[in-house]
């Protein structure tokens, strides 16, 4: 649906005004070289466009007639106005891209600040050499389908104000990042993580080659040593909030095939009130388990002795589960300040450039279909 003529009058003016009342003395340019960059590349097209028009020989003109033509047969002025309108309102917005291109901004001091209600959890993600094996009749590695699922979460935690902290661990762990509150770029950081880190790969394992990270040493489950160190980053993040003992979880993205048992550890983040959690990248086969020899791996069945819990992904319903499960932790009221030092405009330079274009377009389209072809 179009926007009425008198509305997109009273924007254009808005923007018109608006820039017209920027304190020009005041404004600063991130980006000059940029702009530089384009108004040379225009300035290029505008010099061959004018050397063109200076050596080609002109439409209506005939070097052997002899003879000029006469005014009263030309255009008048109000013709030759209105045939330059369109020109000039392009040029005008091509010029105020330009300006923009510069990241134009400025500067302010006001500091913000305020409370908002999140809740804390650290997700550890298993990138052994165990997770690189196929999925049963998946055609995807263990990782692959751990990964799909734990975007699958994430997204649907988007907008809970979670302050989550990256860690992956095979024989060592790695944090990937400390605690964040950008929903945005917690996703891509877990989207960019590799899914195995291993000394070398096997050709059974079934992992795309740049989702595999080669380190020497690296390979086996030690979940243990990963849970030491996010006790200790728990402890320093308990002190950096006020010392105030909250409630706070551990989401571990996991196969289970670990090698050894942390009974301590978890005891460690029970004492803290952190619960621990675990989505189980579950392939074994019920049909296939032996009668006194359950399926389900000792660090599954110890979750829940911790007050924890695991959610299966063969399972349609698990992930749910694991978020509302995680959504029912007490929040932690955290407190946000940050100094607003930079106000970018370029808005309003593209804003009027998109209304001059709109109005300039089509009016070079009518006005060279009317008087384009006279002299």
């Amino acid at each position: 649906m179009l926007q009425p003529w008198n509305e997109f009058v009273a924007f254009l003016n808005t923007g018109l005004v608006e820039l017209l009342e920027t304190e020009f003395a005041q404004v600063r340019y991130g980006d000059i070289g940029m702009a530089t960059a384009l108004s040379i590349a225009v300035g290029v097209v505008m010099v061959a466009s004018a050397a063109r028009l200076m050596f080609r020989r002109r439409k209506h003109v005939r070097q052997h007639s002899g003879h000029v033509i006469d005014r009263r047969h030309t255009k008048r002025l109000w013709v030759q106005t209105a045939h330059s309108l369109p020109k000039v309102l392009v040029g005008s917005a091509l010029a105020l891209m330009l300006f923009a291109a510069a990241d134009p901004f400025l500067t302010a001091t006001e500091e913000v600040s305020g409370y908002i209600e999140s809740r804390v959890r650290v997700d550890l993600v298993d990138t052994s050499g165990s997770m690189a094996w196929e999925f049963p009749d998946t055609g995807k590695s263990k990782a692959e389908v751990a990964r799909d699922a734990h975007l699958r979460f994430l997204d649907m935690r988007q907008g809970k104000n979670d302050r989550v902290s990256l860690w992956l661990f095979s024989t060592y762990p790695y944090m990937v990042d400390d605690f964040v509150m950008d929903d945005e770029l917690y996703y891509f950081q877990v989207w960019d993580a590799p899914y195995v880190m291993t000394q070398r790969l096997d050709k059974a394992m079934v992992v795309p080659p740049d989702k595999v990270r080669i380190v020497p040493a690296e390979g086996d489950t030690n979940i243990i040593r990963p849970l030491q160190s996010i006790t200790r980053q728990l402890d320093q993040d308990e002190a950096a909030l006020g010392g105030d003992q909250v409630n706070r979880a551990v989401l571990i993205v996991t196969d289970a095939a670990v090698d050894e048992f942390p009974d301590a550890e978890f005891a460690a983040l029970s004492q803290r009130n952190v619960t621990p959690y675990i989505i189980y990248i579950n392939t074994s086969d019920i049909r296939t388990a032996m009668i006194g020899h359950p399926s389900t791996p000792r660090l599954i069945e110890m979750i829940r002795e911790y007050g924890g819990d695991y959610f299966d992904v063969t399972d349609e319903d698990s992930l749910l589960e694991a978020y509302q499960a995680i959504d029912e932790r007490e929040a932690v009221r955290v407190e946000q300040r940050h100094r607003a030092l930079k106000v970018p405009i370029y808005g309003r330079f593209l804003l009027l450039a998109m209304g001059l274009l709109v109005v300039g377009i089509p009016l070079g389209f009518v006005a060279e279909l009317f008087w384009g072809t006279s002299p």
